[in-house]
């Protein structure tokens, strides 16, 4: 019985340590929770996942609606603005100073579909060569 665990993703991934200084800045369609900003740690053409203060946790839940209104620390992904992402899983572990979140990007434009699937192939050339 060879069960090996499958990736269930589809899109390929490339991930960032908190020190490569990738942020990403997201408001909430609902006006009154403000914006909030986390470490990304990793970004396909189908999601972004990040690091996130806890007190920035206060404003989100999972199932939540997002708006990525901008990407700083990757050059070439400037333009990945106006985005409409869900929060699929919110990882708060009480022994960490710090909550993980997952988020999956819907009616991402083909244009910055194709500047994400770009720049992945282009990060794993430099990361290999």
């Amino acid at each position: 019985m060879g069960d090996e665990k499958k990736e269930k993703r589809e899109a390929q991934r490339i991930f960032f340590s908190v020190e490569d200084d990738v942020k990403g800045t997201f408001i909430s369609p609902d006006s009154q929770k403000g914006s909030l900003t986390g470490a990304v740690i990793n970004l396909s053409e189908s999601g972004v996942g990040l690091v996130l203060s806890k007190d920035e946790t206060k404003k989100i839940r999972k199932g939540d609606y997002l708006i990525l209104t901008q990407l700083n620390g990757i050059k070439g992904l400037e333009a990945l603005t106006n985005i409409k992402a869900e929060i699929k899983w919110i990882l708060d572990n009480p022994a960490l100073g710090f909550v993980g979140c997952g988020c999956e990007f819907h009616d991402l434009p083909e244009p910055m579909r194709e500047a994400i699937q770009t720049f992945i192939d282009s990060w794993s050339l430099e990361k290999i060569g």
